[in-house]
């Protein structure tokens, strides 16, 4: 008997908010979970006290369809126990005042890590409380998963996207070239849905992930090659490209800044590169950045995602109930079908899932085998509720 918690952390995706409702659906069935509370900005939200209970399933339809993340989010990591001493221990004071003896922490990397590390510190201290971490990321890079709830819609979303840019810039007899800037610091994952614009026509002409070191004159080359036979070029590059020497293609800019995290702060890669091409080869050029709407254009979410990540939040409850402790909700992929098992924390926390290497082609291409793979998330399309031509998006009031 106890309370249960749920936070999120890291970047929102179109589903974040049907895994956190997947959790309060099947809760409220059991009356072992006395309370249910949401931590307003995850692990912060924890710290402060700052929580909203959720006695019933009023307006939880209603968070399916919302995009970005209706708990807040945060992105603060912990250090070890017992580094941060009195962190850790306002935190089980806190537990302790709410009677909370399950908490799920949903997010990527990171976010494993943070779950991780207060699993370890209540079994040291012999606190009775099961801890889970539920998968998130449109960057599709946990490990220990077929894939992560989130990415399917990120990646339909993504591919749509291209389609229709690719229409765009096709309209004129001499085009430009159209470089694509798409998320993924450490994996192309997202980058490679782009693939996906060709599954009717050839619309993506270069892709380039981080897993294969990027040459600027390579990229030149192919470049040249293709506007000299079509007159346009249309690449997709993830926004954490690297060369030869492991650094970021962003250092070629002059002015860089780091995230709450001491990562470098990602995002205008396509610009470098268009500059790039427009004072090396001369053509006209244009760089797109398809920035936040990659993660919340829930108008355009996969219905397969959707259920998927809904079901994570279900199973998550289902295996606490059996004192599933200290471990992560995983999908395996199994005759067409999505099991949900559970997966230890501590091997998933700081690892990261890379794009097989075996699917890229010549370094600018993607395979057949990733269409094989990808295909199946981005199946359905959920509506969200529209009123006066625009939809409704729930918020908690303040």
């Amino acid at each position: 008997m106890g309370s249960l918690l749920v936070g999120q952390s890291g970047g929102p995706t179109a589903v974040i908010n049907s895994t956190i409702c997947g959790v309060f659906k099947e809760a409220l069935k059991h009356q072992e979970i006395t309370h249910l509370y949401g931590a307003i900005h995850g692990i912060d939200g924890v710290i402060n006290e700052r929580f909203i209970e959720i006695k019933d399933e009023s307006n939880l339809d209603l968070w399916q369809t919302t995009p970005g993340a209706i708990l807040g989010s945060v992105r603060l990591r912990l250090k070890k126990y017992p580094e941060d001493l009195e962190t850790y221990e306002k935190i089980l004071s806190v537990f302790k005042k709410y009677d909370i003896t399950y908490f799920f922490y949903c997010g990527g990397n990171d976010s494993m890590d943070t779950c991780n590390k207060i699993n370890h510190y209540f079994k040291e201290i012999g606190y009775n409380c099961t801890v889970l971490g539920l998968p998130k990321t449109v960057d599709n890079d946990l490990v220990e998963t077929d894939h992560c709830p989130g990415y399917g819609s990120a990646s339909k979303i993504v591919s749509t996207m291209i389609a229709e840019i690719y229409h765009d810039t096709s309209v004129y007899h001499k085009g430009r070239v159209t470089i694509v800037e798409i998320m993924g610091r450490d994996a192309g994952w997202l980058t490679a849905s782009s693939k996906l614009a060709n599954y009717y026509n050839k619309n993506i002409d270069l892709i380039y992930l981080p897993e294969v070191a990027f040459d600027v004159e390579s990229f030149l080359q192919k470049v040249k090659e293709i506007y000299s036979k079509k007159q346009k070029v249309l690449v997709a590059v993830s926004e954490g490209i690297k060369d030869k020497d492991d650094n970021y293609i962003l250092k070629y800019r002059n002015f860089n800044n780091n995230d709450s995290f001491g990562h470098l702060q990602l995002g205008g890669v396509a610009e470098v590169l268009a500059e790039i091409v427009g004072q090396k080869l001369g053509y006209s050029v244009r760089a797109i950045e398809l920035n936040l709407p990659q993660r919340c254009a829930s108008h355009i979410a996969s219905l397969t995602d959707v259920k998927e990540a809904l079901n994570c939040g279900k199973h998550a409850v289902r295996y606490a109930l059996k004192n599933k402790t200290g471990v992560m909700i995983g999908m395996v992929r199994q005759n067409g079908k999505i099991l949900y098992k559970t997966v230890p924390l501590s091997k998933v926390a700081n690892f990261v899932k890379e794009f097989p290497k075996e699917w890229i082609i010549d370094g600018c291409d993607i395979s057949d085998e990733y269409t094989k793979y990808a295909l199946p998330l981005i199946q359905g399309e959920s509506m969200p509720k529209f009123k006066n031509g625009l939809p409704i998006h729930y918020k908690i009031k303040d």
